[in-house]
């Protein structure tokens, strides 16, 4: 059906090898599992929320238990990363293999 599966922690290490090499080599995930997992904002209970594929929807973010109203559960901290240039930006993209980029 063309829906893309949910990354796995191999996706997340690909990415990683490719921006560790054109981009950070000291970049680290923050956490042993993949940002599709969740993460605690606070470090505080159990993550929040979870990657998995909706039937008939494609994939989606859910929450893992109740979420107060006004509470931050992403602020990308521990999932965003940067890039300095276009060109690092170029560099990274074509370091992906093919079907990732």
């Amino acid at each position: 059906d063309g829906t893309k599966p949910v990354p796995n922690m191999e996706f997340w290490e690909t990415m990683l090898k490719a921006y560790n090499q054109e981009v950070d080599p000291t970049y680290k995930f923050d956490a042993v599992v993949p940002p599709t997992e969740g993460y605690r904002h606070d470090e505080n209970g159990p993550p929040p929320y979870y990657a998995k594929l909706s039937p008939g929807k494609g994939r989606g973010l859910f929450a893992s238990r109740d979420i107060q109203k006004g509470e931050i559960v992403h602020d990308g901290t521990k999932s965003d990363v940067v890039f300095p240039d276009g060109l690092t930006w170029k560099r990274f993209v074509f370091a992906l293999p093919r079907k990732m980029a």
